[in-house]
């Protein structure tokens, strides 16, 4: 009987591709298994994502080429996940399942032309005379050497003659592979099969092997390598002997060393929890303990490994009917109809309690139950997941820890390593490739059994998931915004729920659409208000710039320059936050006001001094200040105007010579040079602090004592809905950097708008004041959490061309909403040009789509999604947007 396997390849390409089963590859060809495939003219990546689904009628499937994996690189678990992420973001699954693999792992192969002996001694001048055509080809094949002409895109002409020459004996068409850009080391072990005295009588009179038998003695897998460094030429007689069956001989890979976390941290006991902290952790681990039985995941990844699917579809068998509600969040509204459990729709919560969901899930499981852990900057959240991923480890479970930034945030790992040592894995993009392979494979082996990583983090090949924990939960980097537009939260609750996972949000400043779930008790709240040893909340002092002028370098007011004086003198730290970087944020000429703009990007270009250019944050782009204005031919009139990090911090350290001032902006810092900085911060060697977001993301310096906002206004005034949101939150974070040690802290906020509820709300650390407003205002509008949204980006380098698809793509949109069976529930916003409209030499315009309604909101975008468009113009939808911009 023909087997088939259906298979999604690692391209920007919908739908998946069915493919015949040779027989020799049937038992490797399992559901989550990396496969080569032959795409069009070449041969690519894909994964098995169904097996024995026969193709669509009239489509006559060609055979996999090759089995990747010995092992399935993915779980069916994994592979579910990605075909609903696909099916939930309107994303490729192709593109999906490649996120899910570590980076660097894929194989490609193309079918090329290259010239015979034959032909390289007729380009030699030997042999018969050639039509001039044919020899030109000959010639242009002879020039690529060993690349070769590729088969693809050839016209018919050249095909023809290409024909012609093969027949002739002077070019022949092979397969060009290109490897996995970086894999594991692997090396050959030796190890005894049967009972050693048998093996011993049966080579008794032969000392070298059986030498090697008495280093197999113990049954244990030796490396040859090893054997050889005992037993000189020993290879050979291993070689001897598994010929006569005695030792059996395979490939492992190489382990690898945990990856540093950058920091030697001491190892100390857990501190003693609060009475807040111990009821968290009890409620937590009570869900935990009442979970099924432990899975054990100490077993060889073989043991591990899924079996291969039935005939229906993973995803479809794996979906429950019930459902999670709120606003904009993919567990919020899984309509279960035919239209999406076909696809892959995730078992969710039914509104109400949070409880409602016993049956929704597999028998034997317990309900999902998402925790939500609101506490303030400092109260000690993560002692609380410490505590609850020790009580997972020691039922056999493993955790995964989610966290904005990793790169950040090198003492959330350290503590981690502090208290579980190698069973922890960091997974981030600031890793060398063959690192992340690394860490990636000690998951896969059950080496490491709790990964901490970014966003992508979330695809982590853990078996028997016990806990997932996403740290900072409201912070907007867990959303990608390109590519796959998943919100690595979201999909976190969706993974958490699918392997019967408890899963912790934290957050001193929930995200509005979390807080939702909590005030409808479909989360769990568990609230921490304050901090450990009763040290007290900073206080908070909001200055306004209109009565208190700031300096023209600095930007500090009166009063928090004399705070940061104050502070100097009593041995203290202090972080200043702008959240700009550079030395001047815009660049003009005075005599015609001429503003030098990025060619590629609607945005000013901002003046570094330290490299003395002129650089776009977006694209790159860069330039050195002319001394001619280009507009005008003036010369000696190009002003710098406008602060960043970089003037702020050279005019701090002229302000305060005897300071110790240094910056943390991502000009001055990347990967490991954000560690070198933040640890000189925490060995006191910094007094002055100046920085962008960086400096506000999960940092504990007891030392600081003060913190200073410079400007408070500029992310009010982006013409985003979440721009209150996003200040409150920045705000709420950076304070609480201040007074973490025994010493009270102090946060002075400079503001032209101190009456902004953002602004006023963080000051009084009252997160309850501003959800209510914010809530409020955002119900009037529609907006999550008391709406669903859809963003439709159109974008290309003709901006004409995209602007006249953006009309007619409105258009069709509006018919389909007005549609009898959608009539009123949909509504249709745009199109309008993108607030940052040119990026990257691409014009950028968005329609906005806003319903009540999940199901009708997917009807109207997805039928955007089949309107043919210029090849030039790319039309994307952002499923639950969290920026305008």
């Amino acid at each position: 009987m023909t087997r088939y396997a259906e298979v999604a390849v690692t391209l920007p390409v919908s739908g998946r591709f069915h493919y015949v089963v040779p027989d020799d590859l049937a038992a490797r060809a399992l559901v989550g298994a990396r496969v080569l495939v032959r795409f069009g003219p070449r041969k690519v990546t894909g994964v098995v994502v169904r097996t024995d689904t026969p193709p669509p009628s009239g489509v006559t499937p060609v055979a996999l080429s090759e089995v990747l994996d010995e092992v399935p690189s993915l779980s069916v678990e994994l592979v579910e996940l990605c075909s609903w992420i696909a099916d939930y973001y309107e994303a490729p699954p192709g593109e999906v399942i490649r996120a899910a693999l570590p980076a660097g792992s894929g194989v490609a192969a193309r079918s090329v032309f290259a010239l015979t002996d034959a032909g390289r001694a007729v380009l030699d001048g030997q042999g018969a005379a050639m039509l001039p055509r044919q020899r030109a080809l000959v010639e242009r094949v002879g020039r690529l050497g060993p690349r070769g002409l590729p088969a693809g895109g050839l016209g018919a002409s050249e095909k023809q003659q290409l024909a012609q020459l093969r027949a002739q004996g002077l070019v022949e068409q092979r397969e060009q592979r290109d490897a996995a850009r970086v894999r594991l080391k692997r090396e050959r072990v030796a190890q005894l099969v049967g009972g050693v005295d048998a093996a011993r009588a049966r080579v008794a009179k032969a000392p070298k092997r059986l030498a090697v038998i008495e280093l197999l003695a113990s049954g244990a897998a030796i490396t040859v390598a090893s054997l050889e460094r005992q037993l000189p030429k020993a290879t050979v007689a291993v070689r001897e002997l598994a010929k006569l069956g005695l030792v059996i001989v395979s490939e492992r890979e190489l382990p690898i060393g945990a990856v540093s976390t950058g920091e030697d941290m001491h190892v100390s006991a857990p501190p003693v929890l609060t009475d807040e902290q111990r009821i968290a952790v009890d409620e937590i681990t009570r869900v935990l303990r009442r979970d099924r039985g432990p899975r054990s995941v100490a077993a060889a990844p073989e043991a591990l490994a899924p079996k291969a699917a039935s005939s229906g579809s993973p995803v479809a068998e794996a979906v429950a009917s019930s459902e999670l509600v709120s606003g904009g969040s993919p567990v919020a509204g899984a309509v279960a109809s035919s239209e999406l459990a076909s696809s892959g729709s995730p078992p969710v919560l039914v509104e109400g309690d949070g409880s409602s969901a016993a049956d929704a899930v597999e028998p034997g499981r317990r309900a999902f139950t998402p925790f939500l852990l609101h506490g303030v900057t400092g109260s000690g959240k993560t002692e609380v997941y410490l505590r609850v991923i020790a009580t997972a480890l020691e039922a056999g479970r493993t955790a995964l820890v989610l966290v904005p930034e990793i790169s950040l945030t090198p003492q959330l790992a350290a503590r981690f390593r502090a208290r579980f040592g190698d069973l922890v894995a960091i997974l981030h993009s600031g890793l060398s490739e063959s690192a992340r392979l690394g860490e990636w494979s000690r998951l896969r082996r059950g080496e490491a059994r709790i990964a901490v990583g970014a966003r992508s983090a979330v695809f982590a090949p853990l078996y028997g998931l016990g806990v997932i924990v996403v740290d900072e939960e409201h912070d907007g980097s867990f959303k990608q915004d390109e590519g796959v537009r998943y919100h690595a939260r979201d999909v976190a609750l969706v993974r958490a729920q699918r392997a019967g996972a408890v899963c912790v949000l934290g957050s001193a400043t929930p995200s509005l659409e979390s807080a939702a779930h909590a005030e409808r008790g479909t989360y769990r709240k568990l609230t921490l208000t304050e901090r450990p040893t009763a040290r007290p909340m900073p206080s908070v002092e909001i200055i306004d710039l209109r009565k208190y002028m700031p300096d023209g370098e600095a930007m500090l007011s009166a009063p928090l320059r004399a705070a940061i004086g104050e502070t100097l003198v009593a041995g203290n730290q202090t972080i200043l936050f702008l959240n700009r970087r550079g030395f001047a944020t815009f660049v003009l000429c005075r005599a015609c006001g001429h503003a030098f703009r990025c060619p590629h990007c609607s945005v000013s270009l901002t003046y570094h001094r330290h490299s003395d250019r002129l650089s776009c944050h977006y694209c790159g782009f860069a330039q050195r200040v002319p001394d001619v204005c280009p507009s005008c031919g003036a010369t000696e009139t190009i002003e710098r105007k406008g602060l960043g990090t970089e003037k702020v911090a050279d005019a701090v350290a002229a302000a305060f010579p005897e300071a110790r001032v240094a910056r943390l902006d991502r000009d001055v810092a990347t990967g490991a040079k954000i560690e070198v900085v933040l640890a000189r911060v925490a060995r006191r060697e910094v007094d002055v602090l100046v920085g962008t977001q960086m400096v506000t993301k999960g940092h504990d310096f007891p030392g600081v004592t003060l913190v200073g906002v410079l400007c408070a206004d500029t992310g009010l005034t982006l013409p985003d809905f979440r721009a209150s949101e996003r200040t409150f939150q920045l705000l709420a974070q950076v304070a609480g950097r201040a007074g973490r040690g025994d010493k009270p802290g102090r946060v002075m906020i400079q503001t032209y708008r101190p009456a902004a509820p953002a602004v006023v709300a963080a000051a009084a650390h009252d997160y309850a004041r501003f959800f209510a407003a914010e809530s409020a205002e955002r119900a009037e509008l529609g907006y999550p959490p008391h709406g669903r949204l859809i963003a439709v980006r159109i974008d290309g380098a003709d901006a004409q061309e995209v602007e006249q698809v953006a009309h007619r793509l409105a258009q069709l949109a509006e018919a389909a909403a007005r549609r009898p069976e959608l009539a009123g529930q949909v509504e249709v916003r745009g199109p309008v040009a993108a607030p940052l409209e040119r990026l990257r030499n691409r014009t950028r315009w968005q329609i906005w789509l806003r319903s009540g309604d999940r199901q009708a909101l997917r009807r109207v975008a997805r039928s955007l999604l089949v309107v043919e468009v210029a090849s030039t113009v790319r039309v994307g939808l952002d499923v639950d947007p969290i920026s305008a911009m």
